[in-house]
């Protein structure tokens, strides 16, 4: 039989060390674990900002005219959409073409443009209420095949 008792006081020892450990962990983060997390949602008013990509698949019987065109316009909204209460724009920046990758992971999509918002709140206004982003839809709606939308903040996942 292997005699254990002196194991108790080691058993304590170990205990304590890890609670100290932990401790550390927890109210210092000397690692920066806690720094790291973004617990930010980006609620609706926060500044934020907003990636908001569409792609397009255009009707492959188009002439290569209306496709400018359309590209012309999406690029136009930065300066047409505007705040309802200041008649300011809102979009940080816009930009896109047309597809090049050689990785053949297209799914048919031939376009992309890339739109990025201050905040959620500009980003729901436009996609909901701007009158030029909702006429835009209605005017390009005939010209595509299909529109692939993904919106993301960064570093949240």
């Amino acid at each position: 039989m292997v005699n254990i008792s002196g194991a108790r006081p080691h058993a304590l020892r170990i205990t304590i060390a890890l609670f100290c450990i932990l401790s550390v962990f927890l109210f210092f983060d000397p690692i920066g674990f806690a720094s790291t997390m973004n617990h930010n949602l980006a609620p609706p008013g926060s500044t934020t900002t907003v990636t908001h990509i569409v792609l397009f698949k255009f009707k492959p019987d188009l002439h290569d005219g209306a496709v400018d065109v359309a590209c012309a316009k999406i690029l136009s909204l930065k300066e047409n959409c505007l705040r309802p209460n200041s008649q300011h724009a809102y979009i940080k920046s816009i930009t896109g073409g047309r597809d090049n990758s050689p990785e053949n992971l297209q799914n048919g999509m031939t376009h992309a443009f890339v739109v990025q918002f201050e905040n959620t709140d500009d980003r729901n206004y436009y996609v909901e209420q701007d009158p030029a982003h909702l006429a835009f839809k209605k005017e390009i709606e005939p010209l595509v095949e299909k529109i692939t939308v993904l919106d993301y903040v960064s570093g949240v996942f």
